[in-house]
């Protein structure tokens, strides 16, 4: 067990009565499982996914209505261009930053719900939302760790390829085949490789967000806790992101037609196929933005099996005949880290 005030207390898990047993699962099988709870529970997972997906389309309804014009050219033929880039921008930005916050705190209810359902323990919209919005700023905080851990070193490459451009002699030699062979040379192996290191550190840190919610950890201990159980079986965590992209590009080719139409279309048609794009991807986020989230609490639980013994702690506290609690009581504000 972590230290911390844990979700997993005598008080939580005795009597629970749990649906799905507690035992080492291969990769296959926790992605069954997570599909299973998804179809038990879609409504509950899908109005998770809500808010930030309403977040989306409430910027892409402001944008088309607001920020968008026609371009007409000589054949006569018109293009709908964003008329306010400086204000498309800045919308963009902020519906940006505000899904950001949402995401940890949608990641913390669904995990908390997933959790609940796991160990057979009833889990309501309700519930899910008041254990995550009780702490949430703790999750906000663990997300922009993880993403600091996923990008400090790309940035710093990043900074060191316009660095590299600000030489004087670099930037005067602009002319010299030999030298932009060998800055991009420089420049292309330096970017592998800190991509390289991207991936493997979004791995490492994949199980933060489930470790915080389930163990009430800081973003610091969020992450290392993270790193300590995922330190051999990675590759189903990467596994799991190729499922996911592969979803999310399947949605992406359905809605495109639609979007390449809309572009090209006039007046009130234009606006029509538009909204039916977004209604399109405002659906889609609601149907593959849970998985992620309910595998990842799955794997959490498989690697404190595998590690800790997390059955057998179960069926034993279970054994006692202890009341539960409910699991939504906890501290107001995040413990430091």
């Amino acid at each position: 067990m972590a230290n911390g005030q844990s979700w997993a207390t005598t008080e939580t898990l005795a009597q629970t009565g749990t649906r799905y047993d507690l035992r080492p699962l291969s990769t296959g099988e926790v992605l069954d499982r997570t599909f299973q709870l998804y179809r038990s529970r879609f409504a509950l997972f899908a109005s998770l996914a809500a808010l930030p997906a309403t977040v989306s389309l409430v910027a892409g309804v402001v944008q088309i209505f607001t920020m968008q014009g026609e371009k007409v050219f000589k054949s006569g033929q018109s293009v709908a261009v964003t008329t306010h880039l400086w204000a498309s921008g800045i919308t963009s930005i902020v519906a940006g930053l505000i899904s950001f916050a949402f995401y940890g705190i949608t990641q913390a209810a669904t995990t908390w719900a997933v959790s609940e359902i796991y160990l057979g323990n009833p889990a309501v919209l309700s519930t899910a939302w008041k254990s995550a919005t009780a702490h949430w700023f703790r999750y906000i905080l663990v997300v922009l760790r993880q993403y600091w851990s996923i990008f400090w070193l790309p940035a710093i490459a990043i900074g060191c390829a316009f660095g590299i451009f600000l030489i004087p002699g670099i930037r005067n030699g602009g002319r010299d085949l030999g030298v932009v062979a060998i800055v991009g040379f420089v420049l292309f192996g330096v970017g592998g490789l800190a991509s390289i290191y991207a991936v493997y550190a979004a791995l490492r840190v994949a199980l933060a967000i489930p470790a915080s919610v389930i163990e009430s950890l800081g973003p610091n201990a969020a992450v290392r806790r993270s790193m300590a159980l995922l330190t051999e079986r990675k590759v189903r965590i990467f596994l799991l992101w190729l499922l996911i992209v592969a979803i999310s590009t399947v949605a992406v080719v359905v809605i495109s037609p639609l979007n390449m139409i809309a572009v090209r279309a006039q007046g009130a048609e234009r606006y029509i196929l538009q909204m039916g794009t977004l209604a399109a991807s405002f659906l889609s986020q609601l149907v593959t933005g849970p998985v992620a989230a309910i595998a990842l609490c799955l794997f959490y639980f498989d690697e404190r099996v595998r590690r800790e013994g997390f059955d057998i702690e179960f069926l034993m506290l279970r054994s006692n005949g202890v009341n539960p609690a409910p699991a939504t009581e906890g501290p107001a504000s995040p413990e430091p880290s």
